[in-house]
């Protein structure tokens, strides 16, 4: 496993999309598709649908330039469920660190019909076709996308204080690429958990499954920091560690 390593963002971060679609080996098809129909029997809310893998990473001091292809969700299942590494899916991917205005920082335990069930991890998601604006993927737009989705919020409200992107992830189990924003919202964090809780509440009463199945709130300083890390047991993104560290001071 490589060193997960958080750095903040460099001027210029673009993601291209390269039409070539990722080819596997046959072999290796027949591998996923027999995972596949097993993990369907356990969890029939699975679906198919398209992810885009990293294909080349250009990069210097001031630029980071991701090109990605497209697979599908079957070749990530795969990927994260194997210790394996032949042929990975290795995405790129946005989140959002949401932080309150008596400084609390916002993120969600996975739902139970989710791929990582019980997991804490900022809100986020990966990159799709929707998200594209030419050869070049508008980023701004995926991650308020699944802020809506998840949480209900968006980039452009009253309520937006700013919103940047601030860190970019790389390293770690599968080596995945994040581009970490920042939004800060004119919340307290007693308002935010009464809002989340309401946009899950509304979720449920369509008859649908929200993403997080609780949301949580951390002081970011350091004794709330390392009092959750040492005391909450949850299964972690492994972003999520560093990145709380970096915001209180203890992750260099």
């Amino acid at each position: 496993m490589k060193r997960i390593v958080i750095e903040k963002t460099p001027s210029i971060v673009t993601v291209k999309y390269d039409s070539m679609p990722f080819e596997l080996p046959e072999k290796i098809k027949g591998k996923h598709e027999h995972f596949w129909n097993e993990q369907l029997e356990i969890n029939p809310h699975f679906r198919n649908g398209e992810v885009f893998t990293i294909k080349s990473i250009c990069r210097d001091s001031e630029e980071l330039q991701i090109t990605v292809a497209k697979t599908d969700y079957k070749h990530y299942l795969y990927t994260i469920r194997h210790e394996e590494k032949v042929f990975p899916c290795k995405v790129i991917f946005t989140c959002v660190a949401v932080i309150t205005q008596d400084n609390y920082i916002a993120f969600g335990k996975m739902n139970k019909h989710t791929s990582t069930p019980g997991r804490l991890q900022f809100t986020g998601g990966g990159l799709d076709e929707s998200d594209l604006n030419g050869a070049l993927f508008n980023l701004e737009k995926s991650i308020e996308k699944e802020l809506i989705e998840e949480m209900g919020l968006s980039i452009n409200s009253s309520y937006t204080k700013s919103f940047r992107p601030m860190f970019v992830k790389h390293g770690g189990l599968n080596d995945f690429w994040a581009v970490v924003f920042e939004l800060n919202v004119n919340f307290t964090s007693n308002e935010l958990q009464v809002i989340l809780e309401k946009h899950n509440q509304n979720i449920m009463e369509k008859g649908e499954h929200p993403e997080f199945s609780e949301f949580l709130l951390v002081a970011l300083d350091k004794e709330s920091v390392h009092s959750f890390i040492q005391n909450d047991l949850s299964l972690k993104e492994e972003y999520l560690e560093p990145i709380l560290k970096k915001y209180s001071g203890q992750w260099t």
